[in-house]
């Protein structure tokens, strides 16, 4: 496969260039994940529907050969999954670094070119909660439905948002766009400068990739940021002194970056927990509301369709919300916001 890039030619062969090239799906669900896997291996590999749910439950990995090296590709559940719980999606999702093993090249972020929400916000959060910092050497955003873009640069889109942006920016990997309007023809030719781009970034990082040592790091870093807040690991800031001479200085030294690490991994932490209370405060709403069943989506032993949801939406919108209704909805939105607060009782509420 030839590189478009001028400067590929100049960065050493790797694994990825020459061998096996591992790729992680990451998002929210209904961003195109899974058939953005498909447009990759050029076949049908992961199950791909238009729906508000997420057809992927669990980590699924396929592979394919590619001008003549291995390409794996791992789908993964979707961030708000409407099935899982918060806890139960990270822990899933975790599994795709076991299954990438030795680790990914590259985490591919699957976004679609629109209103940047507080979820997608809540989204990014996560990533880097569950990941850590180090993921971002080895992170690209991937854009699907860029012809919704309507002839409009990604530049111009992604100045709109300061966060997207922000974190676009973050990302060593940069950024690519899938345009699903063009003929499949023409998606090979997207593939592969998504593959160069890809191989660029791999050769930059010397040809490694995120590893299982580093996953264990950023969950040891919640775990101690945790611990923290509990009141187990008490840091506050040095005050200020002379510098001291020979190990005391480098004691101190210490003492600081352990600081600094442990106040990250404690922000990374509270990002999570607030998505996972706001995430299940709105799903219990709209169960009060009536527009779920609790314990699921399905009523009468059938799943809920998402047109007969609309419906129900707008019947309860065109009329005055009782003091009944009313207590429905708050009741659903403390009821489901307090499993997660229990679960975080010994971490966040001391």
């Amino acid at each position: 496969m030839a590189c478009p890039d001028p400067e590929a030619s100049d960065l050493p062969d790797t694994e990825s260039s020459q061998g096996e090239l591992r790729l992680v799906l990451l998002g929210k669900t209904g961003t195109g994940k899974s058939s953005s896997g498909n447009t990759i291996l050029g076949r049908e590999a992961f199950r791909a529907d238009i729906s508000p749910e997420s057809i992927t439950s669990q980590c699924e990995k396929e592979s394919e050969a590619i001008s003549g090296r291995r390409l794996v590709v791992i789908d993964t559940p979707g961030f708000f999954d409407t099935r899982l719980s918060p806890q139960e999606v990270t822990t899933e999702v975790g599994r795709c670094i076991i299954l990438s093993s030795p680790g990914p090249h590259m985490f591919l972020v699957v976004l679609q070119p629109g209103r940047f929400t507080q979820e997608e916000q809540q989204t990014l959060d996560w990533i880097w909660a569950t990941f850590g910092p180090d993921a971002s050497r080895y992170t690209m955003v991937l854009f699907t439905w860029g012809d919704q873009l309507k002839g409009k640069s990604i530049e111009e889109f992604l100045k709109k948002s300061k966060e997207l942006s922000d974190f676009v920016g973050s990302c060593k990997g940069g950024y690519h766009i899938f345009d699903n309007s063009k003929p499949t023809s023409d998606s090979r030719a997207q593939v592969s400068e998504l593959l160069c781009k890809i191989d660029k970034t791999v050769r930059e990082n010397g040809g490694s990739c995120y590893t299982n040592e580093m996953y264990q790091e950023a969950e040891h870093a919640i775990r101690e940021a945790q611990e923290r807040i509990m009141g187990e690991q008490e840091y506050g800031p040095l005050e200020a002194q002379p510098a001291a001479q020979g190990g005391e200085g480098d004691r101190r030294a210490e003492e600081e970056r352990k600081r600094r690490e442990e106040e990250e991994a404690r922000k990374r932490a509270e990002r999570l927990f607030w998505s996972e209370l706001l995430t299940a405060m709105g799903k219990g709403a709209a169960e009060g509301a009536g527009l779920m069943e609790e314990g699921g989506e399905e009523k009468g032993g059938k799943k809920l369709k998402k047109g007969k949801v609309v419906k129900k939406a707008t019947a309860l919108a065109a009329k005055p919300l009782s003091l009944t209704s009313a207590a429905k909805v708050v009741g659903g939105a403390v009821r489901e916001g307090s499993k997660v607060l229990y679960k975080h009782r010994k971490t966040f509420l001391h």
